[in-house]
């Protein structure tokens, strides 16, 4: 009997062995999960206003010439049987208006993480922007938090929080961050028979609002906040550095910084629940 995907079940590669049974079981029941104990490193920072643009596919528009920096290190994940990764997640405000969709968002223009599984899930499932880097444990000392990121041994970010220090803007970065309604990706596939051309490209929207399922059994804890003073740098690689991902290296690194916002240390319980994505139209 040859292989087929049965229906209503979810794969992906390799298909061959059965669908995926971290956010179904195998008779297709969606499982609930633990949820994940998050701490967040975040740093916003004005940038220009042409650079934004230049950046975004057709259907968005900028909603400020900001850029977001966020390295989080997400402990006991339960759809990850209680292991660990760490990501940065880089994303600019945005607004989605389409025949169906009139949103505000933040666009990812790239996530990194240090593990494939979350890499790959992230990628084929909703259509994130996410390659890998390493990234080592944050660093924690005299009040100072740090992070730092590296592609074959090359070192291009430090991020740096100093929590005795007073933010330049939180007010605009509270704004901002009221004014999204989640997160938002652009998903591109290049096709087979023409890698030039796509086999799928579509903006998809993660929405920020989370309803706790009925037969949900953990807390979801408040937030606990802190705006400080923060700074992020990106070192422009050699494309031996990163000869894959050369080119976001070198943009990120060209972003100019005319001044920040601010930086903000958060601790936070995140259920990890993104069956909810959906394709903007």
């Amino acid at each position: 009997m040859a292989f087929k995907c049965e229906k209503d079940k979810f794969y992906m590669q390799p298909i061959f062995f059965g669908p995926t049974t971290t956010m179904q079981s195998m008779e297709g029941k969606r499982i609930l999960h633990q949820p994940s104990n998050v701490e967040c490193l975040g740093v916003s920072f004005e940038t220009n206003q042409e650079q934004v643009d230049a950046l975004l596919p057709e259907c968005f528009t900028s909603n400020a010439p900001v850029i977001s920096v966020q390295a989080c290190e997400f402990n006991d994940i339960g759809w990850l049987a209680g292991h660990s990764y760490t990501l940065i997640n880089v994303s600019t405000p945005v607004h989605f208006k389409g025949e169906r969709d009139d949103l505000d968002g933040d666009l990812v223009l790239v996530m990194f993480e240090n593990h494939a599984d979350p890499i790959v899930a992230g990628r084929d499932g909703i259509g994130y922007s996410k390659i890998y880097a390493d990234m080592p444990k944050f660093g924690h000392y005299e009040g100072k938090c740090t992070a730092r990121a590296y592609s074959w041994d090359f070192k291009f970010m430090d991020l740096e929080l100093d929590l005795n220090g007073e933010a330049e803007d939180p007010k605009r970065m509270m704004d901002l961050a009221a004014q999204s309604q989640g997160k938002m990706n652009y998903r591109y596939i290049p096709s087979v028979d023409d890698i030039t051309v796509p086999d799928a490209e579509y903006p998809v929207f993660n929405p920020k609002k989370w309803e706790k399922p009925a037969d949900y059994k953990w807390e979801i804890k408040a937030p606990q906040s802190q705006f400080c003073k923060g700074t992020v740098k990106f070192y422009e690689p050699k494309w031996e550095d990163m000869p894959t991902y050369y080119r976001v290296g070198k943009g990120l690194a060209d972003l100019e910084i005319k001044k920040y916002l601010g930086g903000q240390h958060i601790f936070y319980t995140e259920p990890c629940d993104y069956m909810h994505s959906f394709r903007l139209r």
